[in-house]
C-alpha cells in the first residue's frame, strides 16, 4: 500500500494495553474502534480534526501485512470503511496522529 506505516509504527505505535505512558485519556482518543460487518471493517476515532493537530490516516493489517488504509486531511472525519480480504480470522487497526504517533487497536477476531 503507499502509506508509510512501518515507518510510523517504529517511530512509536501504543495501544490500551501498552500505553506507554500516554494518558488514558489520550489514548482513548487515539485507538480505533472497529467494527465487522459484511467482509468490512468500519474505523472510527474520536479525535478532534484541526489544521494543527489531526489523524493523518487509518488502516488494517492481517498477519503484519497492511490490506486496507485512508489517508485524511485535517477538514475530514476520522472514519473509514475498509475491505477485509476474504478468509481473514484476525485484524488489527491502526491510527495516526500527526502530533502523538500511531495507536493500535487489540487483535479482532472474525467469525
Amino acid at each position: 500500500m503507499g502509506l508509510p506505516t512501518e515507518e510510523w509504527k517504529a517511530k512509536a505505535c501504543f495501544s490500551e494495553a501498552a500505553p506507554g505512558g500516554n494518558p488514558e485519556d489520550r489514548v482513548k482518543k487515539h485507538v480505533p474502534v472497529v467494527t465487522i460487518e459484511g467482509g468490512k471493517a468500519k474505523l472510527v476515532v474520536a479525535h478532534g480534526m484541526a489544521a494543527e493537530h489531526w489523524i493523518q490516516a487509518v488502516w488494517i493489517e492481517v498477519d503484519g501485512k497492511v490490506v486496507a488504509e485512508k489517508e485524511f486531511a485535517h477538514t475530514d472525519k476520522p472514519e473509514a470503511e475498509l475491505d477485509i480480504p476474504a478468509g481473514t480470522k484476525t485484524v488489527t487497526a491502526y491510527s495516526m496522529c500527526n502530533q502523538h504517533d500511531v495507536y493500535a487497536s487489540a487483535d479482532i477476531s472474525i467469525a
